[in-house]
C-alpha cells in the first residue's frame, strides 16, 4: 500500500521527493542508484537500508520502481531518494559518515584528504556504539570537538570542494558531516553497560535528527514539488499522551522528554504544510504472534477502526464534523498498538490528519533467489 501510494503522489500529484525512515549517510548509495548514476545491483544495495530494512521485498521494488521510472524522465521530473535516520547504532557501523566525508575529501582534494585520515584515525577506531559509550568524558569532548572541526573544514572549504565535485555532491557531504554530529549527540546518551540488542536510549534524540535531516530534505526539493514521507506511525505523530511497553501496564507520560516525536518537531516547524497520515490494521494472517494484541473490545483506537468491518479505508479527520460525537471521540486520548514495542495513547485528531487502516494484513511475497 506504501508503495502505491507512492506511484500515485508521483504520477499524479507531481511528488519529487521519497524519504524513509533509514539512515541519511549509506542512502546516499539509494540516491545515486534510482537516478541512474551508479550500476550497482539490488542484492548490493541491501546492507544501504538500515535496521535490515533492505530483506524487506516492499524497499527493493520501490527502488527499482523510482530507478525506472527516473530512466524515462527529464532531470527536473525526476523523483530523489533520501534516507533521514541516524547511522544505524545497533550495528558497528557507526563511523560510516566519518568515513564517507573523508573519502569525498580524498576524491576532491588527495592532500588533505590524506591528512584528515591521520586527523581522524582514532575518531574512526572508537566512534561505535559498544566503544564509544566506555570512553572519559574527556575522551568523548574530544572527540566531539573533532566532529565540529570537521563540519567546520567542510563548510570553510566549499568553493574548492564544489569545484572538484559538484554543487549536489557537496550539499550531500555536508549533510553526512552533520550526520556524524547527530550520532556523536545521540551515543554521547548511551550507558556504559550499552547493550546492542537494548539501543533505543534517548529516543527524543533520534527523533530530532530525523526532523532536522527532514527539514534538509524539504528545503532542498521545495522548489522541484512535495516529499513524501514514510515511517512508523509514532514517528509521523504531531502528538501523543505517553506510550506503554509490554509486557507491564506501566505508562510512561509524553511530557517527560522520551515521547518527542519527529511529528511533534515538524509540526511546529512546518504547521499544516505537513500531512500525517496514520497507518492501522486490525489484524495479520501469515505472521507469527503479534505481540500487542488489540486491546479488548473497542476502547482503543484499532478497536473502534476494527469494528466498522469495512476491509480498507482513509479517513480525513479534518473532516469529522466539529461538535460530532465522532469528533469528541477523536478529540479524546486513546490507546493504540505500537508495533514491536507495546502500545501508545494519543489523541488521533491532533496526532495525524488522516488514518488509513487496512483490516487484514498479509506479508510481501518473497521473491525467488
Amino acid at each position: 500500500m506504501r508503495n502505491r501510494l507512492i506511484r500515485y503522489a508521483v504520477t499524479q500529484l507531481g511528488f519529487k521527493a521519497v524519504a524513509l525512515e533509514t539512515g541519511l549517510t549509506a542512502s546516499k548509495r539509494i540516491y545515486d542508484r534510482v537516478l541512474g548514476k551508479t550500476t550497482e545491483t539490488e542484492a548490493a544495495l541491501k546492507a544501504a537500508f538500515s535496521y535490515h530494512f533492505g530483506t524487506l521485498p516492499e524497499n527493493l521494488e520501490l527502488m527499482q520502481w523510482l530507478r525506472n521510472y527516473n530512466a524515462a524522465q527529464p532531470a527536473e521530473r525526476q523523483v530523489h531518494f533520501y534516507g533521514i535516520d541516524i547511522t544505524d547504532t545497533p550495528l558497528p557501523d557507526t563511523s560510516q559518515p566519518v568515513w564517507e566525508v573523508l573519502d569525498f575529501v580524498d576524491h576532491a582534494n588527495p592532500n588533505l584528504g590524506r591528512e584528515l585520515h591521520k586527523r581522524y584515525a582514532d575518531v574512526i577506531s572508537l566512534f561505535e556504539p559498544d566503544k564509544y559509550a566506555k570512553l572519559a568524558s574527556a575522551e568523548k569532548d574530544a572527540i566531539t570537538a573533532k566532529i565540529q572541526d570537521l563540519i567546520a573544514l567542510i563548510r570553510r572549504e566549499r568553493g574548492e570542494l564544489t569545484s572538484a565535485t559538484s554543487g549536489d555532491e557537496y550539499e550531500w557531504v555536508l549533510r553526512e558531516s552533520l550526520n556524524a554530529a547527530q550520532d556523536d549527540v545521540y551515543m554521547r546518551s548511551l550507558p556504559p553497560e550499552f547493550n546492542p540488542e537494548q539501543f533505543r536510549q534517548k529516543p527524543e534524540l533520534r527523533d530530532l535528527a530525523m526532523a532536522d535531516n527532514l527539514m534538509w530534505v524539504q528545503q532542498r526539493e521545495m522548489p522541484r514539488g512535495k516529499t513524501f514521507f514514510f515511517a512508523h506511525d509514532a514517528h509521523v505523530s504531531a502528538s501523543v499522551i505517553g506510550s506503554r511497553a509490554l509486557p507491564g501496564p506501566r505508562w510512561q507520560p509524553g511530557l517527560d522528554g522520551a515521547s518527542r516525536l519527529a511529528g511533534m518537531y515538524l509540526r511546529s516547524m512546518l504547521g499544516r504544510d505537513m500531512v500525517a497520515i496514520g497507518t492501522w490494521f486490525g489484524h495479520g494472517e501469515g505472521f507469527p504472534v503479534e505481540p500487542s494484541p488489540l486491546p479488548p473490545g473497542a476502547e482503543g483506537l484499532d478497536g473502534l477502526l476494527s469494528s466498522l468491518a469495512i476491509p480498507i479505508f482513509i479517513m480525513d479527520l479534518r473532516e469529522v464534523p466539529s461538535g460530532s460525537d465522532l469528533r469528541q471521540w477523536f478529540q479524546a486520548g486513546h490507546e493504540a498498538r505500537n508495533g514491536c514495542c507495546g502500545y501508545f495513547k494519543a489523541v488521533p485528531a491532533d496526532a495525524y490528519d488522516a488514518i488509513l487502516f487496512t483490516e487484514s494484513i498479509t506479508p510481501a511475497p518473497v521473491p525467488k533467489q
